[in-house]
């Protein structure tokens, strides 16, 4: 009887179509949706997130409580300080030592291997000297070389164009007139705006017109060999056109990457064809409209008595008050 039962069973399940579950196409596309969403939010969170620019690695060293053992992580074993102020540095502990006194970041740049930082130094609520700092980092992940540019203590002001007159005057006499050789182009990001003007447009003949075209009307020039930063581009203009001067050339040496608002680069001052003074400048330009809103120009001030006399009397702050 069981074996009847159980054939009856089996003969019926032959016999007997399955229930399937029908799924609409609305069913079907919402329940996909729902799964693309599921995916796209899984890995969005596996994905790694945005390393930070070369400037701003630095700058986390800087605002650390633990200042020296932060930076010291950073750098290679033969890594390179070039102060402007003070001469070059090497090594690892020798570099951390004279980075001395604590600096407030104010601006960084770059992507991931080169890059750059304005600063001040400061102690229990009062300002110190500013800067600005360029780096690079090597193909380890290492920071390899910095340069580093600080406010002189004595500030030349128009001094300094009336010396580089002076050094000029025997050798150019009046500046030639050239045809443009380079191709008009309007630059998309800080970095490409430093290569615009001082790799393509101004060594080929382009007039200081070019590089007011790409400033703001509002800009915020700090020129440290004077003590008050030129505001507007009124003032920015009496500026750049008193240095237009026949026999200087202003050469970019290294320039950070990304494409970001901010570049900080590297440069040196050609007189006559001989190498000048070098130094270290920061831009910033507004993201929408690509116009340099902010210039700091430092230029090198070794040698610098009075900048390490202040060091010895204020380490700190490095001024005398």
């Amino acid at each position: 009887e069981e074996s009847k039962n159980g054939a009856r069973e089996r003969s019926k399940s032959r016999s007997s179509p399955k229930k399937i579950d029908r799924i609409g196409p609305m069913a079907l596309c919402g329940r996909s949706v729902t799964t693309l969403v599921f995916l796209a939010w899984w890995c969005e969170g596996l994905a790694p997130a945005a390393r930070e620019s070369a400037g701003e690695v630095v700058a986390s060293a800087f605002a650390s409580k633990d200042f020296g053992p932060a930076l010291e992580a950073l750098c290679s074993d033969d890594v390179v300080l070039n102060d402007l102020a003070r001469g070059e540095t090497r090594g690892r502990d020798a570099v951390v030592n004279a980075l001395k006194g604590a600096r407030v970041v104010e601006r960084t740049a770059g992507n991931e291997t080169t890059g750059g930082l304005t600063w001040y130094r400061e102690q229990d609520g009062r300002r110190g000297l500013r800067g600005t700092t360029y780096v690079r980092f090597d193909d380890k992940g290492l920071l390899a070389y910095l340069q580093e540019a600080s406010e002189p203590i004595f500030k030349a002001g128009p001094l300094t164009e009336a010396l580089l007159k002076a050094a000029t005057q025997n050798v150019v006499k009046e500046k030639e007139v050239t045809t443009p050789s380079y191709t008009e182009r309007t630059p998309t990001s800080a970095s490409d705006v430093v290569r615009y003007l001082w790799q393509e447009a101004s060594p080929n003949g382009a007039s200081p017109e070019v590089a007011l075209g790409l400033f703001a009307d509002d800009i915020l020039y700090e020129d440290f060999n004077y003590a008050a930063p030129f505001e507007g581009i009124d003032q920015v203009r009496d500026f750049v056109e008193a240095f237009d001067i026949p026999g200087i050339e202003f050469v970019p040496m290294e320039i950070s990457g990304g494409d970001g608002t901010t570049c900080c680069f590297t440069w040196k001052v050609v007189v006559n064809g001989n190498d000048g003074p070098q130094g270290v400048s920061f831009y910033e330009v507004d993201p929408s409209t690509k116009k340099v809103t902010y210039v700091r120009d430092i230029p090198a001030t070794k040698p610098a008595p009075l900048q390490r006399l202040a060091d010895l009397l204020n380490p700190d702050l490095g001024v005398f008050f």
